[in-house]
């Protein structure tokens, strides 16, 4: 579960409550970000992260830095993060400080330089938006070779987002140089530089939003999460004839970010984060003059190149998992350190990456997901007490139940190089039921077999799925232990494995949970 305010939580479930939904849409060539280098006349040693301006993620929280009246202590602002924790946004920070005016005596520059050259509709710069401060006075050069093909010079600007919005073709460097900061004494911020604009997408564009988020308990399957979303397309931006439209510009794995925003006071929204998703297909609908857009996460994309490996070699799970993800270019990932102490020969025959990584949630007794921050996470899930309640104050009707096939037995082959070694079985002493096998060569030894198929069939058992049809709640996440109200004034505990948002104006979905009878 997502951590939310006090105040997020109480209107959440309050008997009225006023959701939002926003959609921020990365229309950028999207291999610019790796073919570039990026050098800056000053940074703050040993914490801005120069690197991740270009690393497509646009919002961080507004850290506790000593700035002249800068840190507010209303709760809105954090310790910044220590070096070792990577995991953390923070983007660009100069060394050097505005000047009482924010003018810099020494401008300072972004210089982003290409391997090759780059088309994109424009760009946008993010600057400080957790705080709404912004440069005021900055000029974005565009360059092919030597001759600047494009300048943009801004002067009072307001916004902590700008959009340079222009066709521009074949460039091959990119200079953002700050002049003036909208406050003075300050350091320049920059979260993010973005080859492309950044289409923000709220309830006067944005006509619908659809979120659906699965994980698999048992690891019997690699689900994909997906967001559809339609935006009002009557300007006709995303027509395919529009020769200065967008729709030239759209391609495949460009980021989205979705949000859904509570009402927590009047005219005060907290906006939570479903997800960061990469768009895979779009379609403009002429009669209705709306475009859909269809994004799924980061596991769609593994690679479906089949490779082989038939040399055995002793290595923990944690490693295995590790050297395969690096190896499918993931950058940020999460493997639970139970899987250290499990070991694996690493032999697999002509499988994808992503059928890989299905095996190794087997072998690891784990779950594959990706988080609502875009982080790749194998871990095994926690039992312990519910996080949350499902009652029928926000269940539009009982939950219906059904019940899966029941299994008795499960057996677990164990490989010696791609031969079976031998078999471990766990049973349970029910009349009839079906029998379950599985086969893994990643699992390599008799001990780590049974243990493979005690799980198995433990999770197998929790047979009882709950579909509930509810108002939602953006802050819970799959994996989470939720109780759900029946109507003999019970509650049973199960986990969630499939949340679905539906965002028209006003929130609602369906939740599905997997439990014990």
């Amino acid at each position: 579960m997502l951590n939310v305010s006090p105040e997020f939580k109480t209107a959440v479930y309050a008997p009225t409550r006023t959701t939002r939904a926003r959609v921020s849409f990365n229309i950028s060539d999207v291999t610019a970000p790796g073919d570039a280098a990026v050098t800056v006349t000053s940074e703050v040693a040993g914490f801005s992260r120069l690197q991740e301006t270009k690393d497509s993620i646009l919002t961080r929280p507004a850290y506790a830095t000593f700035e002249p009246d800068y840190w507010k202590l209303d709760g809105s602002f954090v310790l910044p993060p220590k070096p070792s924790e990577t995991d953390y946004e923070v983007g660009w920070y100069s060394d050097a400080f505005s000047n009482a005016d924010g003018s810099f005596s020494v401008p300072q520059v972004l210089d982003y330089t290409f391997g090759q050259t780059h088309s994109s509709i424009g760009i946008t710069v993010t600057f400080d938006t957790p705080t709404g401060e912004c440069a005021t006075d900055f000029v974005i050069n565009v360059y092919n070779g030597g001759t600047v093909i494009y300048t943009d010079t801004v002067t009072g600007n307001t916004l902590a987002q700008y959009v340079l919005e222009k066709q521009l073709n074949d460039y091959n460097r990119v200079t953002v140089s700050i002049s003036k900061w909208s406050a003075g004494n300050r350091r320049a911020k920059v979260i993010e530089v973005t080859f492309g604009v950044v289409r923000v997408y709220e309830d006067n564009k944005l006509i619908r939003v659809d979120v659906t988020e699965e994980i698999d308990p048992t690891s019997a399957a690699l689900p994909v999460s997906e967001m559809k979303f339609v935006v009002d397309n009557s300007s006709r931006e995303f027509n395919i004839l529009n020769p200065t439209g967008s729709y030239a510009y759209l391609a495949e794995r460009q980021r989205v970010h979705t949000e859904i925003g509570v009402m927590i006071a009047p005219n005060r929204f907290e906006y939570l984060t479903l997800g960061y998703y990469y768009l895979s297909d779009w379609q403009s609908d002429e009669g209705a003059l709306t475009t859909t857009f269809t994004a799924r996460n980061l596991i769609d994309f593994l690679s479906d190149e089949e490779i082989t490996n038939l040399t055995s070699g002793s290595m923990s799970l944690y490693d295995f998992t590790a050297a395969l993800l690096t190896g499918a270019g993931v950058e940020r990932y999460e493997i639970d350190p139970a899987l250290s102490s499990i070991t694996t020969q690493g032999v697999y025959d002509s499988l994808t990456r992503r059928e890989i990584l299905q095996m190794i949630a087997l072998a690891g007794m784990s779950v594959v997901r990706v988080d609502r921050y875009d982080k790749l996470i194998i871990e095994q899930l926690p039992a312990g007490a519910s996080v949350d309640t499902l009652d029928f104050d926000n269940i539009y009707k009982e939950p219906k139940i059904n019940l899966e096939e029941l299994v008795t037995r499960v057996e677990v082959n164990y490989y010696s190089g791609v031969d079976v070694a031998g078999v471990a079985v766990a049973t349970v002493a029910v009349a009839g039921g079906k029998t379950l096998k599985v086969e893994n060569t990643l699992i390599s030894s008799q001990a780590h077999a049974q243990a493979v198929a005690n799980w198995f069939l433990a999770e197998n058992l929790k047979r009882a799925i709950y579909e509930i049809n509810w108002r939602q709640n953006p802050a819970l996440e799959c994996g989470d232990l939720v109780e759900v109200e029946n109507s003999y004034n019970e509650t049973k505990q199960s986990r969630i494995t499939r949340q679905e948002y539906n965002y028209a104006g006003f929130l609602r979905g369906r939740s599905l949970t997997r439990g014990a009878i």
